[in-house]
């Protein structure tokens, strides 16, 4: 199987952008999920083919207005003009299309594999669908927008981000999809609570893997669930998904280290699972209020 970073570079290296950042996670079985962002500050970049002949779609959210570009499929122009801030379009690979890129642009692109489609559906136990479909000029779709806007720190730091919160963000983002661009119905199931086998299961192996990449798929397999339900049910047993959960408890861990040894806040850092101290002091801060450093010093007056 091809790489996941040769499989995310295969949908980007036809644009000369001046900047590109990608996130990819699995699906709910063996698709991939990726978004990149694409800008160039420069015009002029002319014509740009996706990958084609496979059965892919491509969402694109401009998060500036692109005030010029041409779309065609099948050789035959069926869009030209602007492209408003804020606008998402589809693109059908298998109708071979080609974008000429005469302005800047700034956007984020979803690629979205029909096996992705397809997994989705079956795990919400709904009818698949084969067609993602908007208006060829866009539409204004604000939950696209705040979809892709709660990627934007992510795409900045992917280093950062744990697979929770990449399956958790990429996997509601492809559903939403699904159902407003392909017609798919949501699913039938109504989640409740985990049961408390279930919750102890899925919290005992957190905190037992603090400073690992634990994965949605791995808990929510151990419990018996799908992803997508398994993420609801956790949620109303908590209320809070997995991945914020698992941030506080690495929070509190700190806070242990940090009142109870002398490791540096490096080492408390790559200890609780932080991608390093700058990556552990932001989150630590957004849950506490302070900086680590200066909560170590609060408590020791």
């Amino acid at each position: 199987m091809q790489s996941d970073l040769g499989y995310s570079r295969n949908f980007v290296e036809k644009f000369r952008a001046d900047s590109v950042s990608q996130l990819i996670t699995r699906g709910p079985k063996t698709s991939r999920l990726l978004v990149s962002r694409l800008r160039r500050d420069t015009a002029g970049h002319g014509l740009v083919t996706p990958p084609q002949g496979d059965a892919v779609f491509s969402v694109l959210l401009q998060l500036r207005e692109q005030k010029q570009r041409e779309l065609f499929l099948d050789g035959r122009c069926i869009h030209r003009g602007a492209y408003l801030a804020r606008t998402t379009s589809v693109v059908n690979h298998l109708e071979l299309p080609c974008a000429n890129l005469i302005s800047p642009f700034d956007n984020l692109m979803f690629t979205i594999p029909q096996s992705a489609l397809n997994e989705i559906a079956d795990e919400s136990g709904v009818g698949r669908v084969d067609h993602l479909y908007c208006e060829p000029g866009g539409v204004l779709d604000e939950t696209v927008w705040h979809l892709g806007n709660a990627l934007l720190p992510a795409l900045e730091r992917p280093h950062e981000v744990n697979s929770m919160y990449a399956e958790h963000v990429m996997l509601g983002a492809y559903t939403y999809f699904a159902q407003t661009f392909g017609g798919m119905r949501p699913s039938r199931e109504r989640p409740g609570t985990l049961a408390p086998w279930q919750l102890k299961r899925a919290m005992d192996a957190m905190g037992s893997q603090i400073d690992a990449d634990v994965s949605l798929k791995m808990l929510a397999a151990a419990s018996g669930l799908s992803v997508s339900y398994f993420i609801r049910a956790f949620k109303a047993s908590t209320g809070e998904p997995p991945h914020r959960w698992m941030l506080r408890h690495r929070v509190e861990r700190a806070k242990d280290l940090l009142s109870g040894t002398e490791a540096t806040l490096a080492e408390i850092a790559i200890s609780c699972g932080f991608a390093d101290q700058s990556h552990f002091t932001r989150v630590f801060k957004t849950f506490v209020g302070v900086s680590p450093a200066a909560w170590k010093r609060s408590i020791r007056h």
